[in-house]
């Protein structure tokens, strides 16, 4: 077993469990809808971490598989939600999130009745691609929601003078990059991509939750 893979997925799983926590705490005590979305994005983020994990040790069944390229592409669409919270008016959030629920359930559906190839494994990692089907929903749910969280925090690190919410925007295209590293079977790559992905949108996302108050003002009726 490759012990540096295996540490760097235990410390990011802590990591994104750790975050996935705070936000929703911070969501029970504030009741700020875009700390939900947040919150069950990044323990999404955990629960996928925890499947990796899984498998490089060895583990292997279709569900287990299925739903783990399910959630790689959902997770992404709910931390998007809240983003769309912050940084679009009210009918274009409604449009949005008839998206990402629309999206979300192609990739639930497509995902949960295609069969998986044993040969995506490869030595506890995987490297292949999925199959087509679920490859072309996460697609058009994952690329729109990245795009969106990128631009959200960027416009708000420039509108709002938070350049620590570039972190988030630095964090998302990591996340982007570490997908498309997936697709081309650079699974170490991948790992550690997730785990700096992970680092910076815990920068980010704790800096956001300790100033609600400013976030909270720039939200567009």
């Amino acid at each position: 077993m490759n012990v540096g893979v295996a540490v760097s997925l235990g410390a990011l799983s802590l990591i994104a469990l750790l975050l996935g926590t705070l936000l929703l705490l911070r969501y029970r005590r504030d009741h700020l809808r875009w700390h939900l979305y947040w919150s069950v994005g990044i323990l999404l983020t955990f629960v996928t971490l925890a499947q990796e994990a899984a498998l490089f040790a060895g583990a292997w069944s279709q569900p287990m598989v299925r739903s783990y390229l399910v959630l790689v592409a959902v997770l992404v669409g709910v931390l998007s939600l809240g983003s769309a919270e912050l940084a679009l008016a009210r009918r274009w959030r409604n449009v949005w999130f008839g998206f990402v629920g629309v999206a979300s359930a192609a990739c639930v559906v497509l995902g949960a009745g295609t069969p998986v190839p044993s040969s995506i494994l490869v030595g506890g990692v995987v490297t292949g691609a999925p199959p087509v089907g679920p490859l072309i929903a996460s697609s058009v749910l994952t690329f729109p929601s990245a795009l969106l969280l990128i631009g959200a925090s960027a416009y708000g690190a420039i509108r709002q003078k938070r350049p620590r919410l570039l972190f988030i925007t630095a964090g998302t295209a990591i996340l982007a990059l570490a997908g498309s590293l997936y697709l081309v079977s650079f699974p170490a790559t991948l790992y550690y991509a997730e785990f700096v992905a992970v680092v910076l949108l815990f920068l980010g996302f704790v800096n956001v939750v300790e100033r609600p108050t400013a976030t909270a003002e720039a939200v567009p009726a």
